[in-house]
């Protein structure tokens, strides 16, 4: 059975975002948030770990632990990105994970709304990305949260802008936001014209996940993924030899898994 019906996809096609539900298993999922707590040197059982002085944001950069390749290229989570993208020939991204405590001012509001993606080339085009939640995450703990269906109306928003004015300081929340919680193994897709960002997290426990999107694989072995998995090089264009460099060893990959990393060549 497909990972995503017929209504999952025009529901994608209307609101330019989806749940793949269950894409991995809850036991892995609890897996792999306990190797983002241990190497982010926190306690998932003791909350007064989670505030160290030292740490800015929510992001833990972290990249090359075994679960998070089997995340990566698990045969679910793959479908489902092959579904809404169109073909099975796909390369996985080299991103993070995050934890997002539960924000200790009660009157925090909602900001950092924002697109990963340029907005200078009109009409705007765009990708997909996405989240795969590691925890059980209800929509107040720091769930996923965007503007739905706003890839049909960007073009028409941006040309209402004054001549000059900023898009990315406009009052991104005024266009209207839904904060998306779903369980520990579920994956979060988006269309990238989408203004998001993850919520304050309003609840009791904590959010983990990872990020994950893919893109049509090139037609060539790319020897830059090859050494970012074979070397644990750290991600989002640095590649550099940092602590998962000296500290982790290379990830075993499945054969399938080899050409979502573009280890392999498709053909």
């Amino acid at each position: 059975m497909a990972v995503l019906s017929q209504e999952d996809l025009d529901f994608w096609e209307q609101q330019g975002y989806v749940i793949a539900r269950g894409v991995i298993g809850r036991d892995q999922a609890a897996r792999t948030a306990q190797a983002v707590w241990d190497f982010a040197g926190m306690d998932p059982d003791d909350p007064e770990t989670w505030y160290p002085e030292e740490r800015r944001g929510i992001m833990v950069e972290m990249y090359h632990h075994q679960t998070m390749w089997d995340n990566r290229t698990a045969p679910r989570l793959h479908e489902a990105f092959s579904q809404v993208i169109g073909t099975e020939r796909l390369w996985v991204s080299h991103d993070r994970v995050s934890i997002n405590p539960p924000e200790r001012d009660p009157e925090a509001p909602e900001h950092g709304l924002h697109w990963d993606m340029s907005l200078e080339q009109r009409p705007v085009g765009g990708g997909v990305q996405g989240v795969l939640y590691l925890s059980d995450t209800p929509a107040d703990q720091g769930a996923f949260i965007c503007v739905p269906g706003f890839h049909k109306r960007i073009d028409a928003w941006l040309d209402t802008l004054p001549e000059g004015a900023d898009p990315r300081r406009q009052d991104l929340l005024a266009l209207g936001t839904r904060r998306i919680g779903a369980q520990a193994g579920d994956l979060v897709i988006w269309h990238t014209a989408l203004p998001h960002t993850a919520s304050v997290n309003h609840g009791k426990g904590a959010r983990v996940a990872q990020y994950i999107t893919m893109g049509r694989a090139g037609d060539q072995i790319s020897e830059g993924r090859v050494n970012f998995w074979r070397d644990r090089l750290s991600g989002l264009g640095r590649y550099a030899k940092e602590r998962e460099h000296h500290e982790s060893p290379t990830a075993e990959l499945t054969a399938v898994g080899r050409k979502l990393a573009g280890v392999d060549a498709w053909d």
